[in-house]
């Protein structure tokens, strides 16, 4: 079953992660997840929940990189393609066919 639900806990968890405490910040941040979801979608990788660690932490990076962290966005925009690539070429996150 897919769990793609942007919850309230996966963006308070992303706010934890970026020190940001403004609740004005959900909106931005829940944007991100959504851009986060299509970009990895556009590169071949089909999260089907974002319970995986490994979609967590490609939604993390992408927070990271996109998110304020102006002078250190590069390397956490590196960490995020690099893993965003690692999973499309594993398999384990192809798109299922439909019946």
């Amino acid at each position: 079953a897919e769990d793609m639900e942007i919850t309230e806990g996966l963006v308070q968890e992303l706010k934890k992660a970026l020190r940001v405490k403004s609740g004005a910040a959900d909106s931005e941040v829940r944007g991100l997840v959504e851009a986060c979801l299509m970009e990895l979608r556009i590169a071949g990788v089909y999260a089907r929940s974002l319970e995986d660690p490994l979609c967590r932490q490609a939604a993390t990076l992408y927070c990271k990189a996109h998110y304020g962290y102006d002078d250190k966005a590069g390397p956490f925009l590196e960490a995020y393609e690099a893993l965003r690539d690692a999973m499309a070429l594993s398999g384990d996150y192809k798109e299922v066919a439909r019946p």
